[in-house]
């Protein structure tokens, strides 16, 4: 049988609608293709939130740890060398503290000359001065230590002796033994401590530090004038309301104290010191107010009181915040500065 022919249009129509479908098809798939790719990228790129592991506590950097330092220094500064048994007991005491293998005395040896040369000692006082955490359950604990140091010496003593009936009274030279004393001496002493989570010890040898220098800072003597309001009347008028509030603040009841307070309660010094006079008044300019047109300021003032029980004078400075209400002043905050 003759294969049958198309003509000439039909054919390349054909053709054209068969390349159509062929490409529509090829961009389609390449299309989803596509999508899968930058959806899989989109994925890729979202990283799971970084969740920090909380930092667990040092105890070693504790309050705890810096008591266990305070313990330990009141028996490091503690030795009594005038018996036998001094260094045996202090080593005694020391050793519940120390780290095992650590010396025994923790650093210190004593001489060996005569007893009665060396010093003893006692500690008068300590504080803690920095915590440094060391990392790995370990810290050094600086404290400023004072300790007092004393000995005993022999002194001559002229001592009268009396004479017999036919002699005058003479005079005759003792040996007495009395206690000489020096200090309290200020150190600085780092102590570097452990933790196995549950308790401390002192686990290398403790150390004197040089003593922290003086910072250099200087009292910002402009204070009081940095935005002061310049209006007599008003600063009269609220330096007189100050004296009668610090009166009340120094000497009066809660009650009678309430009746100048608006907001918050505050406590009264009555017993502790009391009121002499408002020395200096700077009252502050707010929101560029410097007329003093405002019912509320801030007040700097410069205030002198006598200590009750020693009677010597004191003086300190507050920052207030007063309040005018129908012609009523009030005191709504105050703090030293």
């Amino acid at each position: 049988m003759k294969k049958r022919e198309y003509p000439k249009t039909v054919f390349r129509k054909k053709l054209i609608k068969s390349v159509f479908w062929l490409g529509f098809g090829l961009v389609f798939f390449l299309s989803i293709i596509a999508v899968v790719r930058v959806g899989n990228a989109t994925v890729a790129k979202v990283e799971e939130p970084v969740v920090e592991e909380e930092k667990p506590e040092n105890l070693a950097a504790s309050a705890g740890a810096a008591t266990f330092a305070q313990n330990f220094a009141k028996q490091y500064f503690s030795w009594d060398l005038s018996s036998a048994e001094g260094r045996d007991k202090r080593s005694q005491a020391l050793e519940k503290y120390l780290a095992e293998g650590l010396d025994d005395q923790a650093g210190l040896a004593f001489g060996d000359g005569e007893e009665n040369d060396q010093w003893n000692s006692k500690l008068t006082g300590s504080q803690v001065w920095q915590i440094e955490d060391t990392g790995q359950n370990t810290s050094i604990v600086t404290l400023r230590v004072e300790h007092e140091l004393s000995r005993k010496v022999e002194v001559e003593v002229e001592v009268e002796v009396e004479g017999d009936d036919d002699e005058d009274d003479k005079t005759e030279i003792e040996i007495k033994e009395e206690t000489e004393t020096s200090g309290p001496h200020e150190k600085y002493f780092a102590i570097p401590i452990k933790t196995d989570g549950q308790s401390f010890v002192v686990y290398k040898t403790p150390y004197f530090v040089a003593a922290p220098e003086k910072p250099d800072i200087e009292v910002e003597e402009d204070l009081m004038q940095e935005g002061r309001i310049v209006n007599v009347e008003l600063e009269e008028e609220i330096k007189a309301f100050l004296e009668t509030y610090f009166k009340v603040y120094t000497n009066g009841t809660k009650e009678e104290l309430s009746y100048y307070v608006k907001g918050e309660e505050i406590p009264s010094l009555a017993g502790i010191i009391t009121f002499e006079e408002v020395r200096e008044v700077a009252i502050k300019a707010e929101n560029g107010d410097f007329e003093g047109n405002s019912d509320s300021y801030e007040v700097h003032a410069t205030v002198s009181f006598t200590e009750d029980q020693s009677k010597i004078k004191v003086i300190y400075d507050f920052v207030l915040t007063v309040q005018k209400e129908d012609d009523r002043w009030f005191v709504s905050d105050i703090s030293n500065f």
